[in-house]
C-alpha cells in the first residue's frame, strides 16, 4: 500500500492547505517538462497527483486513513468532532465504506478489533444510552455486526460484549448479537471440518476408482 503523506511529504495531521502546498512544490519540481531527460520524474510526478487526489479530497482522505491504519501502516487519523450518536453511527458506516474496498488478507486483524473496540469504548458507550434512540443504537450495532465479518472468530469475544453492554435490555437486539456471533462461530466450525470433508470425499473417489479399474 502506498504512503500518500510520505509521498507528499507531509504529517497524517497536516491540514488541507498544507497538502496541497506540498503538492505544488513537488509537482514543479518533478514536473516531466522539467525534466525531459528523467524517465523516473515522470513516475514520480504521476505518484504525487495520484497522492494529491486521494488527500486533497475528504471522503477518499477518511477511507484512505482507515485503510491506512488497518493495514498497520500508521496511527489512527484523531477526529475532533463532538461526540454524538449521529456522529458514532457516520464512523462505524465509513468503516464499512472502508473495509468494502480492502484485502482482507492485507488487514491488521489485531488493529480492527481494536478500532471497533475504539468505538465501543465506555464514553461512547455512556453518549449512546444517554442521547442515542433505539433506531440509531439497532443501526450502530448493525453497522458494527457488519464491521465483524472481517474478523476471525477469536477476535469476537470483547465485542460481543461491548454491543452486549450497548443493547442493554432490548431484546430484539441482544437476539440480532447473539444470532450473528452464533452463525459465525458455525461457519468457522464448518470451515475447520472442511478439509476432513473434502479428504474422506477425495479417498473415496480413489476408492471407487480403483474398485471400478478392477471390475474392469
Amino acid at each position: 500500500m502506498k504512503d500518500y503523506y510520505k509521498i507528499l511529504g507531509v504529517k497524517p495531521s497536516a491540514g488541507a492547505t498544507e497538502i496541497k502546498k506540498a503538492y505544488r512544490a513537488l509537482a514543479f519540481k518533478y514536473h516531466p517538462d522539467k525534466n525531459p531527460e528523467n524517465s523516473l520524474s515522470e513516475a514520480h510526478f504521476k505518484e504525487i497527483q495520484e497522492a494529491y487526489s486521494v488527500l486533497s479530497d475528504t471522503t477518499k482522505r477518511s477511507r484512505y486513513d482507515d485503510e491506512r491504519w488497518l493495514s498497520g501502516m500508521g496511527g489512527k487519523t484523531q477526529y475532533k468532532e463532538a461526540v454524538t450518536p449521529a456522529w458514532l453511527l457516520n464512523i462505524c458506516r465509513q468503516l464499512n465504506a472502508s473495509l468494502d474496498t480492502m484485502d482482507t488478507y492485507r488487514m491488521s486483524q489485531k488493529t480492527l478489533q481494536a478500532y471497533i473496540l475504539l468505538i465501543l469504548s465506555d464514553s461512547h458507550l455512556g453518549v449512546m444510552h444517554t442521547e442515542s434512540d433505539k433506531e440509531t443504537t439497532s443501526t450502530v450495532i448493525t453497522e458494527i455486526l457488519k464491521a465483524t465479518h472481517k474478523l476471525e472468530v477469536r477476535y469476537l469475544g470483547d465485542i460481543e460484549q461491548r454491543l452486549i453492554a450497548l443493547a442493554a435490555n432490548d431484546d430484539d437486539m441482544l437476539r440480532a448479537i447473539d444470532d450473528h456471533v452464533e452463525a459465525r462461530m458455525r461457519k468457522a466450525r464448518m470451515e475447520q471440518r472442511l478439509p476432513y470433508f473434502v479428504l474422506l470425499i477425495t479417498l473415496g473417489l480413489c476408492v471407487l476408482m480403483y474398485w471400478f479399474g478392477k471390475l474392469k
